[in-house]
């Protein structure tokens, strides 16, 4: 248990494999970015960055025994206390100004997806939302039954509810390649906002169509087929055209340049919770890929960071695997609700 200063922060972990799966969340008045580092001899260092003062729970959970066995387990004390002392040097701070400023409303995923995550009460007190702006937010916030909100550094969120979303994305169409995240973010949002029936989502999701093409209601999915999905970008989309590909894949699998006039977004990093025991994969090796992306797509090519913005909650706000999107009760999952947010800024 530790008194700290506003600021970035590390601690060293030490175990018996030099391939342990670490995932560190820091979790009170945020939820800390945090990065867990392998020096490949049985220790590693763990980062986390906190700006906002208050009590904070610092969880320390191993996923996978040195890259083979699944385990998703707390460690030995955890979780631990940390109190983050006095004011904090906020990197929007706005609190302090009589007649605030806000940011203006994001438009490209790069720069909404580049944040973190406030718990709404402290977001209200540090008047990091603007005041017109928190009655719809309460709104929100009690229809994705969460907490927190996701505050970008250098844009703003626009709170939209069901009805909102809904009126955006129910007269679009959109080209969507190539794997099961974007699939399973699209069929599930289309179901909740009404746009797919429920056989249409079953199928998709789980059934005969789950891995191959298929177009319904204005929405294809390219089944990591790039021919597919050219011929679906030749009849210009109103919406989306996303790309999405796992760890091993980091280049774009068409030339986005060649439709310039389409909203294109390339989705990279979406991280691992380690709880799918027949793959073994490593949030280490999909940051690593994060990184490439970033440099070989770039600047041009506008980039969904899902690394960044699913990372600190993806322990308990997953569906399955690396999936943060699904159904439950008939409603749409916290982080799924989250990313088409996030896209309908976009539109």
């Amino acid at each position: 248990d530790v008194i700290v200063e506003p600021g970035v922060h590390s601690f060293k972990i030490t175990s018996l494999f030099p391939r342990d799966e670490f995932h560190v969340a820091l979790e009170g008045p945020e939820l800390s970015p945090t990065f867990v580092e392998a020096h490949g001899d049985g220790t590693y260092t763990a980062s986390y960055c906190v700006e906002l003062p208050g009590l904070y729970k610092l969880h320390v959970r191993i996923l996978q025994i040195n890259g083979e066995v699944s385990l998703r387990k707390e460690i030995f004390a955890s979780p631990f206390s940390v109190l983050v002392k006095g004011g904090a040097e906020l990197q929007n701070p706005i609190s302090a100004q009589p007649n605030p400023i806000y940011q203006d409303a994001c438009t490209n995923a790069r720069q909404a997806t580049q944040g973190r995550w406030v718990r709404f009460d402290h977001a209200k007190h540090f008047n990091l939302v603007p005041s017109f702006e928190v009655q719809k937010w309460e709104e929100v916030l009690e229809m994705s039954r969460d907490e927190y909100i996701w505050l970008p550094y250098s844009c703003r969120i626009r709170p939209m509810n069901y009805d909102d979303l809904k009126a955006l994305f129910q007269n679009l169409s959109h080209c969507l390649c190539c794997d099961s995240y974007i699939r399973s973010l699209f069929s599930d949002s289309m179901l909740y906002l009404g746009i797919f029936k429920k056989k249409y989502h079953r199928n998709t999701r789980a059934g005969r169509m789950e891995h191959s093409n298929w177009e319904i209601n204005g929405v294809s999915m390219a089944w990591h087929d790039k021919e597919y999905f050219e011929a679906c970008r030749r009849k210009r989309p109103n919406g989306f055209t996303i790309e999405n590909v796992l760890t091993e894949h980091v280049e774009p699998v068409t030339n986005h340049t060649t439709a310039e006039d389409d909203n294109f977004v390339f989705f990279v990093g979406h991280p691992w919770s380690g709880d799918h025991r027949r793959a073994h994969r490593t949030n280490n090796a999909i940051q690593i890929a994060q990184r490439t992306a970033f440099l070989n797509l770039g600047s041009d090519t506008d980039i969904f960071d899902a690394m960044a913005f699913a990372y600190p909650r993806i322990y308990d706000q997953v569906c399955d695997g690396s999936h943060v999107s699904c159904i439950i009760s008939g409603e749409l999952t916290v982080l799924g609700f989250w990313e088409m947010l996030i896209l309908a800024q976009l539109l």
